[in-house]
């Protein structure tokens, strides 16, 4: 029996670090899908100030980006999880949402990309705002 523990013991630090590993590949997984919605996100808004005129085929590229986004980020953080799913939601009917509502789903752009970098700092990487 003791050898049995031992030899548990003993391929702990291994199995330690694959799922370290798993889980530093998920989190750069969420990531990468939340700067890709967000780069699409400004590019369109500066199409936008360049006079170009709302597009729906850029609107419901936004909506998959963001919900793609948000299901890797479950992982890591569930309310930035549900931010990003909010933001597919608002690219679905943007004239729907107000000012007001954006700001109470707190999914104003700006608010968005400093979550995003805050999560990039490895110290804040799990479970933090």
């Amino acid at each position: 029996m003791a050898n049995y523990i031992v030899k548990l013991l003993e391929a702990l630090p291994k199995k330690v670090a694959a799922m370290s590993k798993e889980y530093r590949e998920i989190g750069d997984a969420a990531l990468k899908a939340v700067n890709e919605a967000l780069n699409e996100t400004q590019l369109y808004y500066s199409r936008l100030e360049k006079g170009v005129g709302t597009q729906r085929n850029d609107e419901e590229k936004l909506v998959k980006l963001w919900a793609a986004a948000a299901i890797p980020m479950r992982h890591i953080d569930e309310e930035f999880a549900e931010i990003c799913q909010y933001k597919s939601q608002f690219w679905l009917e943007p004239s729907s949402w107000s000012i007001d509502k954006v700001r109470e789903f707190r999914i104003e752009l700006n608010s968005v990309q400093e979550r995003y970098i805050r999560k990039l700092r490895k110290e804040s990487f799990i479970n933090k705002k």
